[in-house]
């Protein structure tokens, strides 16, 4: 197994690895981040399908897209800004308290958890990334992707980055211990 997309961890997985978790925060990172180990599996003489990718993912799941929505809203009401603040600064070994909430963020070189900087930095061209816009993403799943709506919702678009980025499967990340999984127990695997 191989957690990570960083260059160093993409050779490692595309050598060694028969799973990889990544966690790109959009499609396009994402589909990019699977050419790319899959290349480099081909180039290193392995079938580049014998190594099976996951994404994180979180997903908030209500009966309906409303209820989801509601959840949502209400999970937002208790995310703290320092205390985001605080869990990123120790996945990426950067004191983002040091910035100022609008302070844009530019591509910053850190040995903890490279990949996840850059996904961020670079992932969506068009979105300016400020530290208290980062605080919001990660306080609720982390740093992959939030889905939020019914269980037929959230499964359509789960299938969609399967089918648009060549992923083979998500790691599922909670929004809230324990209804995030039973939601998704008794929500979204049903569908």
């Amino acid at each position: 197994y191989q957690a990570g997309a960083s260059s160093r961890g993409k050779q490692f997985a595309a050598t060694h690895a028969e799973c990889v978790f990544v966690a790109a925060p959009s499609k396009v990172l994402l589909k990019k981040t699977v050419a790319d180990i899959r290349r480099r599996a081909a180039e290193a003489g392995r079938d580049p399908r014998s190594i099976l990718i996951f994404n994180l993912q979180t997903a908030i799941v209500g009966e309906t897209d409303r209820e989801a929505q509601a959840k949502w809203q209400e999970y937002k009401s208790y995310v703290s800004y320092e205390g985001a603040l605080a869990l990123i600064s120790g996945w990426t070994g950067i004191d983002f308290g040091q910035y100022r909430p609008d302070q844009v963020l530019k591509y910053l070189h850190t040995n903890a958890i490279q990949s996840a900087v850059e996904a961020f930095s670079t992932a969506d061209p068009n979105r300016q990334w400020t530290v208290e816009a980062l605080a919001d993403w990660v306080g609720i799943g982390g740093f992959g992707p939030l889905l939020v709506g019914s269980a037929e919702t959230v499964a359509d678009e789960l299938q969609s980055w399967v089918e648009e980025t060549d992923v083979d499967g998500f790691n599922l990340a909670y929004a809230v211990t324990h209804e995030t999984f039973r939601d998704v127990v008794e929500l979204l695997i049903p569908e």
